[in-house]
């Protein structure tokens, strides 16, 4: 969910099952991971509500750490 400060209200970015998000560093995107069938990191362009699958994870095995699987963006914001 996201909300805007301007109208007062709260929009519904996507439908999907969605984990660890992160912002673009200009605000200009969102980023998460979604699990399951299609496991895969997906964006959401803010300006116009638009999924695009960053990459794929089906057939990868994630490992889960010491405190369970993590995902985030680094300085570039590659994922």
């Amino acid at each position: 969910m996201l909300f805007d400060f301007k109208t007062q209200k709260w929009t519904q970015l996507e439908s999907i099952q969605a984990a660890f998000p992160n912002w673009s560093r200009n605000s200009n995107y969102f980023y998460f991971l979604s699990s399951g069938s299609d496991s895969a990191i997906y964006r959401v362009r803010i300006s116009d509500r638009n999924l695009e699958k960053v990459v794929s994870l089906k057939g990868i095995r994630l490992t889960i750490g010491e405190v369970g699987t993590w995902c985030g963006l680094a300085a570039d914001d590659s994922p």
